[in-house]
């Protein structure tokens, strides 16, 4: 019915524990997290190891979509990203805001992403500190 591959993958996505060899330490984590979330292991450990992957793929996304942008975008986005304002990266690029807008509006787009607000959200974790002057 379903070829043997098939039905490795589901069971390893279903009881990831009895796949993947953890050590004690994140064995009894994971334990304990269970319990206070009052499920089986297997189901924490499922959702933990989905999560784990989404995220992933998302980082890999946004690195993809990060080295598509010019020099200029990244230089922007990073800027706005700190919380700079479309004035304050002007002045300090000496550029016109409307250039900045451009550039964020371009960068956006890329990420598919509608405000600067959202581009911050996703790049929360990223670390823009050498961008500042």
């Amino acid at each position: 019915m379903f070829p043997t591959r098939v039905l490795d993958s589901l069971k390893y996505l279903l009881y990831p524990a009895q796949f993947v060899k953890l050590d004690q330490t994140l064995s009894l984590a994971l334990a304990r997290l269970a319990k206070e979330e009052e499920q089986p292991v297997n189901e924490v450990g499922q959702k933990m190891l989905i999560f784990a992957l989404q995220h992933r793929q998302e980082a890999t996304r946004n690195l993809k979509t990060w080295k598509s942008l010019t020099p200029r975008e990244k230089e922007i986005t990073a800027l706005a990203c700190l919380s700079y304002t479309n004035k304050e990266i002007a002045d300090q690029l000496i550029i016109s805001p409307a250039t900045v807008k451009t550039h964020l509006r371009n960068a956006k787009r890329k990420f598919g992403l509608r405000s600067k607000l959202e581009l911050r959200k996703i790049l929360s974790d990223w670390d823009f500190s050498r961008w500042t002057a």
